[in-house]
């Protein structure tokens, strides 16, 4: 990957529906040249794909919080809560951590009272789950990577 590349993908980062000709402009590429480029970065994986930024709260999934997994179980029942989270549409990041901790999620609900019952239903499919959870009161921002630091974060709620 060269600097072109890294560039393109910047460009792409904060504004996924450019056009090629757009995109030539800014890296001084042609319209033609430019889209065999992304094509490649997409064939390498460098670009996973392309998605819209959604307002959380016009989706009933303004209660956003950070929860604190650990299990004592071994490596079959870790597989099979991680198959959980991934199941559970209010997931939106899952890390596995090192530190007193096993995983970290991200998640958005409607509400505490749904984190709650998302809780429990972790806990009922998971004898000897714990968990911390933090709710987030304010979300500063939030950027995708490659977010030029120079521009407001798409997501700025200053």
């Amino acid at each position: 990957m060269d600097d072109i590349d890294r560039a393109l993908i910047r460009a792409l980062v904060v504004s996924g529906r450019s056009t090629w000709a757009s995109l030539g402009e800014q890296v001084g590429l042609s319209a033609p040249a430019v889209h065999e480029r992304v094509h490649k970065l997409e064939a390498v994986g460098a670009i996973l794909g392309y998605s819209a930024l959604v307002a959380p709260e016009h989706l009933e999934a303004d209660t956003a919080a950070v929860i604190a997994l650990r299990t004592q179980g071994n490596a079959l029942e870790r597989a099979l809560l991680e198959a959980d989270l991934a199941q559970e549409a209010a997931v939106l990041e899952l890390h596995e951590v090192a530190g007193d901790d096993c995983y970290l999620a991200k998640v958005r609900v409607h509400s505490t009272a749904e984190l709650a019952a998302l809780l429990a239903r972790l806990r009922e499919r998971h004898p000897g789950l714990t968990s911390r959870s933090s709710v987030v009161l304010r979300s500063v921002f939030e950027r995708p990577l490659l977010w030029p630091t120079e521009q407001p974060p798409p997501l700025n709620l200053l």
